[in-house]
């Protein structure tokens, strides 16, 4: 939906202060992306249609819920058929403890973000995810000792399109 969009500087400097502040008041925004309270709205508005912003969340962090664990789990398939695909996706999709997915190239088919409460539930929940389905060929797990960048910020420069 995205592919053929066209974003103009005040549109780059309203996603780059929303990506900082998606709670600004808009007529805060407005002012500070040199636009009037309503011409912002309007755009921001729009931005939402076009799909360009997806969606807003609040990031809560995991420990503060009782999920001090984090793990990547790394997942490759037996075979890459379209149906294991997407009934692996939808597997996924439907864990609340993974909290991101990608299907990715190279070595492994899948990477894929989880939480856990202790080590003794990520033992459950991959056991349950891909130890016991026979259409997983290997998952390796990497254990997440420290976030280092969390900031899902998006370029907004010119570098960035």
């Amino acid at each position: 939906m995205t592919q053929n969009i066209v974003l103009d500087q005040a549109d780059r400097r309203i996603l780059e202060q929303l990506q900082i502040d998606a709670r600004i008041p808009v007529p805060a925004l407005a002012e500070r992306v040199g636009l009037s309270a309503p011409a912002c709205y309007r755009r921001i508005r729009h931005l939402r249609e076009n799909g360009t912003i997806q969606r807003e969340v609040a990031v809560v962090a995991p420990r503060t819920l009782g999920w001090p664990l984090s793990m990547i789990v790394l997942v490759t398939l037996e075979r890459e058929g379209s149906r294991t695909i997407h009934e692996l996706l939808r597997k996924l999709e439907a864990e609340p403890q993974v909290i991101e997915g990608w299907q990715i190239t190279g070595e492994y088919d899948f990477a894929v973000k989880i939480v856990a409460r202790d080590m003794e539930s990520y033992d459950n929940l991959v056991h349950r995810l891909f130890a016991s389905d026979e259409r997983i060929r290997t998952f390796v797990t990497l254990v997440v000792i420290r976030s280092t960048k969390k900031s899902g910020f998006i370029p907004i420069g010119k570098e960035g399109f």
